[in-house]
């Protein structure tokens, strides 16, 4: 069952249990109808409370402008909102513990801490190494980056000049090694491929910059430089926007034919073991875990990283219970301005909800659910909004 599925599910069956005894106390009338209300409270209290699961929070960009990325909206958090964040997590006596060691105690069958929390970063952008690192330091808190080989930037050096937009560099990933935050791979690519004939539009200068992909899949290659292009320049404006699936996860249509399952397969393998041999080269380890682009895999991509050596890899759909998969990682996506405006109570307010819903509370669902309702009003509202 999902974590979706089973919000789904106990939710429903409390609400029933809620609205039963409420008709019930209408029926009956006076003090004794105060009973059939506390017994349906009582029943559907069983079906909100859940096994115990971890919290695995994943941010992106944390900027205070990161308008340089076409998807701003839906993937950056203002420094602001981490500190709130991280401040929350202190003060709920949340254990913010390394992904490898968290993995590593659920393969043994080992207790968690109190509370055990877990932060990723993916993407390895540069305002990582500039926002989030001093962040997590000043709390003692760990966390892990997931960095896409093509976009890290080949500069050398740890850049101290407080620009933010961009990537990291490979020695500006391994100053943050040196913090005591984790690096692993994201994939080469971050990559999307066509998956069929079928027409979704067509290129122009205002949506290019958010189909880049089409840009990436066209140049092999370092691609950390993409954005300061005012035109795209591997797939030209006017080309169609074929339909796209994950690399790493659908079968790719070139020039009228879809590939097998054994060449995707293959792509897979290659991906992963780049991934290997950049980080030993360049890190001097080799990796332990894989984020999947966008969180999405198939069956056949976690045997194949199983199979390589890779301990675990994202893209769960559950809450990271003692008995779901040791070897599966399953995340919530961090946004920013929880209700559609950044107000940093309502910012606190959501991540503890998302922290305790992670932990098996559905009643606090209850609170997020219309958290959520208000941040896609107020987004559709405010179409020009930025983090």
């Amino acid at each position: 069952m999902t974590r979706r599925q089973e919000r789904r599910a106990r939710v429903g069956r409390w609400a029933l249990c809620v609205a039963t005894g409420g008709a019930a106390a209408v029926m009956l009338g006076g003090w004794i109808g105060v009973l059939p209300v506390l017994l349906g409270l009582a029943i559907g209290h069983r079906a909100m409370i859940a096994p115990p699961g971890v919290a695995v929070l994943t941010y992106h960009s944390v900027s205070p402008d990161a308008r340089w990325l076409p998807w701003s909206r839906e993937i950056t958090v203002h420094p602001d909102t981490l500190a709130t964040h991280l401040a929350v997590l202190a003060r709920i006596g949340a254990t913010v513990i390394g992904t490898r060691d968290w993995v590593r105690r659920r393969a043994a069958g080992e207790a968690m801490p109190p509370r055990a929390t877990i932060l990723h970063f993916d993407d390895g952008y540069r305002d990582n190494h500039v926002h989030a690192a001093p962040l997590l330091r000043a709390r003692g808190m760990i966390a892990t980056v997931f960095a896409s080989l093509d976009f890290v930037d080949p500069a050398g050096g740890v850049r101290r000049d407080g620009v933010d937009h961009g990537y990291m560099t490979w020695d500006e990933l391994a100053d943050l090694e040196a913090q005591g935050v984790e690096v692993e791979p994201h994939g080469v690519a971050h990559a999307r491929v066509p998956v069929s004939d079928a027409v979704e539009g067509v290129l122009t200068a205002d949506n290019w910059r958010r189909h880049a992909w089409l840009q990436w899949d066209a140049t092999p290659g370092p691609k950390h430089d993409w954005y300061v292009r005012d035109r795209p320049g591997a797939v030209p404006l006017g080309t169609a926007i074929p339909r796209s699936g994950l690399a790493l996860a659908a079968c790719a249509w070139r020039e009228g034919v879809r590939e097998t399952p054994d060449v995707l397969s293959r792509r897979i393998e290659e991906d992963l073991a780049a991934c290997q041999a950049a980080f030993a080269a360049r890190l001097g380890r080799v990796p332990q875990l894989f984020c999947w682009p966008e969180n999405v895999v198939g069956a056949e991509g976690r045997a194949i990283a199983a199979r390589l050596g890779y301990r675990a890899t994202t893209a769960g759909r559950g809450r990271n219970t003692a008995d779901e998969p040791a070897e599966v990682i399953s995340r919530i996506h961090v946004g920013d301005r929880a209700i559609g405006v950044r107000w940093q109570p309502a910012e606190a307010l959501a991540l503890w909800a998302q922290v305790r819903l992670m932990q098996g509370n559905h009643y606090w669902y209850l609170v997020l659910a219309p958290m959520n309702v208000a941040r896609r009003i107020v987004f559709a509202l405010r179409k020009d909004a930025f983090a």
